[in-house]
């Protein structure tokens, strides 16, 4: 039983603090099982849920586990690596239909692109420190980009930064500070999920519409209202044009009510999107729509160069300096030498070439996953580099993932999407272009449809929530 009476600010970080200390000094011993949630509610004092919140901040350290049906537990000091991050190719035979690295098979040769790069002239200047914000002309070749994503983007607004989770970082501490409560999708970007609550920041998650048959749509703007009165929201993390992981691409109709109220609420939006330019004609972003509160993301980790670590953001004037300072902070810059490399092959049309190959090999892939999976459990399209698939009732998607990994393919459950989510919803995302052979995306995609044939799911083992 913690005792909370000397602590200050929320009594679930006050619980949350206490499991800590707790296992820190082997009060709590790992494998342990916690309280029932409602039995400490009662013993404190307090409401259900704030212990409920307390768990849950405890789960994110990964101090806790939760297991359906039996509680809550100490967790092991060894924890699962998380399905998110990469492997080594050499150590991993399993078929990734998990990770979304979008073609990296098909990325412009680097050797030379090195080559190009050491014939550039006064290339040593690029060996030293150079402004936060990058050189100008690496952040030119960031408007442009930009301009791939529907956005006109000033030049003198771009920060490089040391690609797009790197960016995401920078704009929630520029924009937001800790305790500020920032709305999401309810299903969402996995990193945002960690990121966010590791610089002291609440995500509350908040519905799509949906279409007559079932689809995800937009956020809903009359939900994001409420959370914007109910859970004093500051900002709101979108995915305009190919959310992830629903695979939606806004209208420019669902653009502008979100942008209403956005406005009238007073919020910040953080805009990101990596996929843009595998589709055509594209609405302008919310950068464009809402340019003086709207933080914008480009990368070219999914287009061209995921080592090369590069990315920009675009700011309102009034956020520049911060921005500025956060890369400082945290990087000191990004690195001149990978953004010249970057910035030569946007120039010398690499950039689209390679696009055009991805999107080639993606309607190929695209094809035969709808023919062996079917249309009506599966949102995507062609020029989509993943898919959201619906489960059937009977299907556990924690169960299937687990099962399938069994059998060397990996997959995403909805959990890894959701906040604070101990079980999936009935949806799986399947990544198109992370499998080089296609052959062996073929046979991944063949054992995901015999598993939703047959519903023969194996018992998971020990497969706690990511982030």
């Amino acid at each position: 039983m913690p005792n909370l009476e000397a602590s200050g600010g929320p009594i679930y970080l006050a619980i949350a603090d206490a499991i800590e200390t707790d296992i820190q000094s082997g009060v709590l011993k790992r494998g342990e099982r916690l309280p029932p949630q409602r039995e400490l509610a009662y013993q404190l004092g307090v409401t259900l849920g704030t212990v409920t919140r307390a768990y849950r901040e405890a789960e994110r350290r990964r101090l806790l586990r939760g297991e359906t049906g039996r509680g809550t537990y100490v967790a092991p000091e060894s924890q699962p690596i998380s399905p998110l991050i990469p492997r080594d190719e050499e150590e991993d035979g399993e078929i990734d239909l998990a990770r979304n690295f979008a073609y990296p098979h098909l990325n412009p040769d680097l050797g030379s692109g090195l080559v190009r790069l050491a014939r550039t002239s006064g290339i040593d200047r690029l060996n030293g420190f150079v402004p936060s914000e990058g050189l100008r002309t690496h952040r030119e070749t960031g408007a442009y980009l930009f301009g791939r994503f529907g956005l006109e983007a000033n030049p003198d607004q771009i920060a490089i930064t040391c690609g797009a989770q790197h960016g995401i970082q920078v704009l929630l501490q520029s924009l937001f500070r800790p305790g500020d409560a920032i709305a999401v999708d309810a299903f969402t970007y996995p990193s945002i999920l960690t990121s966010a609550p590791h610089l002291g920041l609440r995500l509350v998650p908040v519905p799509a519409s949906r279409s007559e048959t079932g689809a995800f749509l937009a956020m809903d703007p009359d939900a994001l209202a409420r959370a914007a009165v109910q859970d004093n929201v500051r900002g709101v993390f979108l995915m305009p044009n190919m959310q992830n992981p629903t695979t939606h691409t806004m209208t420019l109709d669902e653009r502008a009510a979100l942008v209403e109220t956005v406005r009238k609420y007073g919020l910040a939006i953080i805009e990101d999107d990596p996929y843009s330019p595998f589709i055509t004609d594209l609405p302008p972003g919310f950068g464009a729509l809402a340019p003086e509160c709207t933080g914008s993301i480009a990368s070219i980790s999914k287009l061209i160069s995921p080592g090369s670590r590069i990315g920009f953001v675009h700011v309102p004037a009034k956020n520049g300096t911060a921005v500025r300072n956060r890369i400082g902070e945290s990087t000191w810059m990004a690195s001149p030498i990978t953004a010249e490399l970057i910035s030569g092959w946007i120039r010398d049309g690499s950039l689209m070439k390679t696009i055009e190959k991805k999107r080639w090999s993606n309607r190929s892939r695209f094809a035969y996953v709808v023919e062996r999976l079917g249309e009506d459990r599966l949102q995507t399209a062609e020029n989509k580099v993943f898919g959201w698939l619906a489960l059937p009732d009977s299907l556990d998607a924690d169960v299937l993932e687990a099962s399938l990994r069994q059998q060397g393919v990996g997959v995403l459950a909805a959990r890894h999407f959701q906040v604070n989510a101990l079980r999936s919803a009935g949806f799986m995302r399947l990544t198109f272009g992370s499998v080089a052979d296609d052959q062996k995306f073929r046979f991944g995609i063949d054992r995901v449809a015999a598993m939703l044939d047959t519903h023969a799911c194996l018992v998971p083992g020990d497969y706690g929530p990511v982030g």
